[in-house]
C-alpha cells in the first residue's frame, strides 16, 4: 500500500479535536481583547468611558478620558472637553489647560448653559474659582457637559481634522500633555457649543442714540438757561451803572 494513503498519514493531516478548540480560544481571546482594553480604561458613568480616539492618560491620583478639541467653524471658539477622576484619597486642583500653547479659559457652569449636552456626573465638591478647579478625592470632573465647567480658547485658529497636544496641569499630580483630535461641533459633538455664554445684552444703537440726543437736549437747555441769567444779571447791573 502507498504511503499517501496510510492510516497515519491521514490521521495527522486532520486537525484533532484539542487543535480545534485551541484555534476557536484563541479567536476569541482575539475577538475580546480591544473590548476588555476599553472596559479597562473606563470609568462607572458612561461619560468617563473612552469613547474611540479620544486622548486619555494618567498622572499620578488623576485620570484623564475622552479629551478632544472641539470647535465652532462660524467663530473660531474652541473648548477642551473631557473627563478627569481624582482617584487618591486627597483633593487635588487643575490649575490649568492649554491646547497647542494656548490657555484656556475655565467657564464656570452656569444655570443655562450653552451646551446641549445632557447633564452627566459631575463630583459633588467640584468648585471652580478663577481658573483652577478642585476635584475632590474619588470624585470626577466633566468639561464642556451640561451643567460643567467650560474649557474655552478664543481665537488659536485651530484646524479640524488635525492633531493638538494637550496639557492639563494639576497642584499636586503634576502635568500630562495629551494628543487629541480637532473636530467641529458637528455630528457626534453636535451637542457642544464652544462659545461661552453671551454677557448681558448691550444697549442697542437706538437707544443709545437716544440717550446721546437727550443728553445734548439737557445741555443745551442749560446753556440756554445760563445765558438767560446772564443776560439778567446784566439788565440789573445797568441803571446801576447809569446813575
Amino acid at each position: 500500500m502507498s504511503s499517501l494513503h496510510s492510516p497515519s498519514t491521514t490521521r495527522r493531516s486532520t486537525p484533532s479535536r484539542r487543535g480545534r478548540a485551541g484555534l476557536a480560544a484563541t479567536a476569541v481571546v482575539l475577538t475580546a481583547a480591544p473590548f476588555a482594553a476599553a472596559c479597562g480604561a473606563g470609568f462607572n458613568a458612561a461619560s468617563l468611558v473612552v469613547k474611540p480616539n479620544a486622548a486619555a492618560g494618567t498622572i499620578g491620583d488623576m485620570k484623564i478620558n475622552n479629551v478632544w478639541v472641539i470647535v465652532d467653524p462660524a467663530t473660531g471658539t474652541a473648548e477642551v472637553i473631557g473627563a478627569v477622576t481624582n482617584t487618591g484619597s486627597a483633593d487635588d486642583q487643575l490649575v490649568s489647560v492649554s491646547a497647542d500653547g494656548n490657555f484656556a479659559t475655565v467657564v464656570k457652569p452656569t444655570a443655562t448653559t450653552t451646551n446641549t449636552a445632557p447633564a452627566v456626573a459631575t463630583g459633588a465638591g467640584v468648585t471652580v474659582s478663577g481658573e483652577t478647579v478642585t476635584i475632590p478625592a474619588g470624585e470626577s470632573a466633566s468639561f464642556g457637559e451640561a451643567a460643567s465647567p467650560e474649557l474655552e480658547i478664543i481665537g488659536a485658529g485651530f484646524t479640524p481634522g488635525t492633531i493638538a497636544p494637550v496639557k492639563l496641569t494639576f497642584a499636586q499630580a503634576g502635568s500630562i500633555t495629551l494628543s487629541a483630535q480637532v473636530e467641529t461641533n458637528t455630528g457626534m459633538f453636535a451637542r457642544y457649543n464652544p462659545n461661552a455664554a453671551a454677557p448681558s445684552a448691550s444697549p442697542s444703537p437706538s437707544a443709545s442714540a437716544s440717550r446721546s440726543a437727550s443728553a445734548a437736549a439737557s445741555a443745551s437747555a442749560s446753556a440756554s438757561n445760563s445765558a438767560a441769567a446772564s443776560g439778567s444779571a446784566s439788565a440789573s447791573a445797568s441803571p446801576s451803572a447809569t446813575k
